[in-house]
């Protein structure tokens, strides 16, 4: 594996660092990643190995309280060439879920998977679907005791191992799936079958969709904020390869009808990678659910958290939270 690569992949901060800094010295607005009126805390999570049970593996992210005591987690997972960043990437400016929903009365969570940024592993064809959702169904354990509800969140493949960790598991209280179903688009299934499988298959990292401009045209419309586009692209982590080669197959579209909980389902109406226009199908496959809520997210791409109208998407999904029984919010 190219070692530049694996420099970048373990050291994310210092390419977010320059991003900000280049961006500070043009003009262009610049947030801490710790600001805002709620404390961002580290958290770290031990899981086992399910194929290798006598291997502990660490899992490192962030943890945002609201001011009340809460009885609600939500457990949120990046997709593909993110990390747990991409749930606070800019407070100042609104761009930071993990706020949204603090200060809607949860507690929130929000990990870098195994293989991405704090939580390295140094073999990424160990890093795959099914690893990933084991991993989360035995975080979402760890949060049980000391929470009575937790839902569980991802966008893109962070959904894909939302829906399988709800569907394996039948342990969490709700399920919100952002930019992610089983319809992907014909544009995206040729550019991940003849250029993301090839790469994973020849190193144990892949730069996701290729290259970096490449990547923002999929990830953004003209909708977003160029420094934002440029921040999140100098950001980008690199994909483990077992994660690329076994979620080609999407094992959701088994689990999903296992789903025995409320699923939000918010996509964009940009998105390049699965495509708003089949909501209605993604819906029907969670045929064991209480209920299904479809959200649409206006003038967004893909990564509709970091578009002009993404906070108001994450406003939506905590206002969706507070009106179940089953995820109660701390603040009246």
């Amino acid at each position: 594996m190219n070692l530049r690569f694996r420099t970048l992949k373990h050291h994310r901060s210092s390419v977010v660092g320059a991003a900000l800094l280049a961006m500070a010295s043009a003009g262009l607005p610049v947030a801490r990643a710790d600001s805002g009126p709620l404390e961002r805390t580290p958290a770290t999570y031990r899981v086992t190995d399910p194929y290798a049970r006598s291997v502990e593996r660490e899992i490192h992210g962030f943890r945002v309280d609201p001011p009340c005591a809460a009885t609600s987690v939500v457990l949120l997972l990046h997709g593909l060439s993110y990390g747990a960043e991409a749930w606070d990437f800019s407070p100042e400016q609104g761009y930071s879920y993990a706020r949204t929903l603090a200060d809607a009365g949860y507690t929130v969570v929000a990990i870098d998977r195994l293989g991405y940024g704090a939580s390295p592993l140094d073999d990424g064809y160990r890093a795959t679907v099914d690893v990933h959702a084991e991993f989360a169904h035995q975080i979402v354990q760890q949060l049980r005791g000391e929470f009575a509800h937790v839902a569980i969140g991802g966008h893109s493949a962070g959904a894909e191992i939302s829906e399988l960790e709800a569907g394996l598991f039948n342990d969490v209280d709700a399920l919100i799936a952002m930019g992610y179903h089983q319809f992907p688009s014909t544009r995206f299934l040729v550019d991940f079958a003849t250029g993301d499988i090839p790469r994973a298959l020849r190193s144990d990292y892949e730069y996701f969709l290729g290259t970096p401009s490449h990547r923002a045209q999929m990830f953004y419309t003209a909708a977003a904020e160029p420094w934002v586009v440029a921040a999140d692209t100098a950001a980008a982590h690199l994909t483990p390869s077992g994660e690329i080669l076994t979620i080609t197959l999407q094992p959701s579209r088994v689990l999903a009808p296992f789903v025995r909980v409320p699923v939000l389902l918010q996509l964009a109406d940009g998105d390049r990678l699965f495509p708003a226009a089949f909501a209605p199908l993604a819906a029907a496959s969670f045929i064991h659910s209480p209920s299904v809520t479809l959200d649409t997210v206006r003038q967004a791409g893909h990564t509709y958290m970091l578009h002009r109208s993404g906070p108001a998407a994450g406003e939506r999904i905590a206002g969706w939270l507070r009106g179940r029984p089953e995820t109660p919010s701390c603040l009246p």
